[in-house]
């Protein structure tokens, strides 16, 4: 299987920030960049997909720092229609929201099974460590839905992750162990293999 990994926002380059002032906040004594914790989640999952042999694309390499367009992004997602993409973000709001979202853009698709599969599993890891789950159930299945660039230009199923708010103090602690994150990734990992098996 293909499957796009979008890791959003950039790295740090030279000891800068590429995206600063945005997507960072100064929390626990120290500042957290969002595009590296988007980076080291890709990455991860990048490599355990690789390993099962699936075929794994990056619309930007975690190694590289540039924070590329959306348009570029979708460009090179859109050269593997068949493939599955997967975009991965942490959220912000003034330091005060904690949980995971996942997304996918409106009306009934083939990107809410995938959604389905890595919330359900997700849901287990978040359950276990008494996190927020910020799914939406209102239309039957528990991802949001939003006319997100990449996910409305995006030719094949898409989905994209917030996987927890990079502001708040508590989920800052989360995002910064990285035994969690393995766990975190081994879900989203788990995830899009249930997805893969049930098609």
């Amino acid at each position: 299987m293909k499957i796009v990994i979008d890791v959003g926002h950039g790295g740090v380059k030279d000891g800068v920030y590429t995206t600063a002032p945005s997507k960072q906040a100064f929390v626990n004594g120290k500042w957290m960049f969002e595009g590296v914790t988007n980076r080291f989640i890709g990455g991860m999952l990048g490599i355990l997909l690789g390993w099962d042999g699936h075929e794994v694309i990056y619309t930007v390499h975690p190694d590289d720092p540039r924070d590329l367009s959306l348009p570029y992004r979708v460009r090179v997602a859109n050269q593997h229609p068949d493939a599955l993409f997967i975009s991965i973000h942490n959220n912000a709001f003034n330091g005060t929201a904690r949980g995971f979202e996942i997304f996918t853009s409106k009306g009934t698709t083939k990107s809410d099974d995938l959604a389905t599969a890595i919330g359900e599993r997700v849901r287990s890891l978040y359950q276990n460590l008494n996190l927020k789950l910020r799914f939406d159930f209102s239309d039957g299945d528990l991802d949001k839905e939003a006319d997100f660039y990449v996910l409305k230009r995006t030719k094949g199923v898409a989905v994209l992750l917030e996987c927890l708010f990079f502001d708040n103090p508590q989920d800052a602690k989360l995002l910064s162990d990285v035994e969690f994150l393995k766990s975190l990734v081994s879900a989203i990992y788990h995830g899009v293999n249930d997805y893969i098996k049930s098609i």
